[in-house]
């Protein structure tokens, strides 16, 4: 006999089997893991307090990079469903959408302030500890020490996006964990990406709740004018890259100054 879960399955149930997986399945593994491999724990999961400076201008990062994200969203959707594919093909991609958004505000969808509490632990604390310790800690080190900075950053975003199993949003995806992982490892504190990973899941438990499901309503994307959308989503990333530079330029200078080396392999 199966677990079975669609979208009519009690959302009391499903949230406390999501929190329950995340830690039982991905945070107890990791340190159980990590401990087995002999590593010292604060060095491997980054446990140290961030800079002031990084960890506010992650946050910034985070909202400046949504524009972009929607942009992508917007043209990538035009241009598959202009392809010819076949009305087969895009009956089954609607149904996959149709499901996976209808599980997902099952989740997310507060009717109470109670409800959002428990939402909010849910969807934006627990994957934020869990999922941090997994993939900006163990995950993240162990690239360290096979690869420069870049690779393993990259390589650590690109395992975040195929581990949440969404084709469609799969570069937005690895854009996000790019990013916590630049963050995490730029700023030596896994504080850090926990705080913006639950920051960006947070805005979206809140702008569902207090604007509702159109806000999160797939079948707008793709719609709207072309030309304001590429340019908000340009001028969004052209911030996004500059916030990157900062953290960067901010790391290097403090390490500098306080002459440590957190830096395996810059470059």
């Amino acid at each position: 006999m199966g677990l079975d879960v669609t979208p009519n399955s009690d959302p009391v149930v499903m949230r406390a089997l999501t929190a329950f997986s995340q830690f039982m399945f991905i945070l107890f593994p990791v340190l159980l893991l990590s401990y087995l491999q002999g590593n010292n724990f604060k060095d491997t999961f980054k446990i140290k307090k961030p800079n002031l400076s990084i960890l506010l201008l992650s946050i910034l990062g985070i909202f400046l990079i949504q524009p972009a994200i929607e942009g992508f969203m917007h043209f990538q959707n035009k241009l598959i469903y202009s392809l010819p594919l076949g009305d087969e093909f895009f009956n089954a991609l609607e149904q996959f959408e149709s499901l996976f958004e209808e599980l997902t505000l099952s989740l997310v969808t507060a009717h109470s302030i109670p409800e959002l509490i428990g939402v909010i632990l849910v969807i934006a604390v627990t994957p934020a500890i869990c999922e941090e310790f997994f993939f900006r800690g163990l995950v993240l080190k162990n690239f360290e020490r096979s690869f420069t900075a870049v690779p393993a950053i990259v390589y650590t975003g690109i395992l975040f996006a195929i581990f949440h199993f969404h084709p469609l949003n799969i570069i937005p995806l690895a854009l996000l964990g790019y990013y916590l992982s630049f963050i995490a490892y730029y700023s030596g504190s896994l504080y850090t990406s926990i705080t913006a990973h639950f920051i960006n899941n947070l805005f979206a438990v809140l702008a569902l709740y207090y604007i509702g499901a159109e806000s999160f309503d797939r079948s707008t994307i793709g719609t709207g004018d072309d030309l304001q959308i590429g340019l908000m989503g340009i001028g969004s990333l052209i911030l996004f890259i500059i916030i990157l530079k900062a953290i960067r330029k901010i790391a290097l200078k403090t390490n500098s100054t306080s002459q440590t080396t957190p830096f395996n392999k810059d470059e």
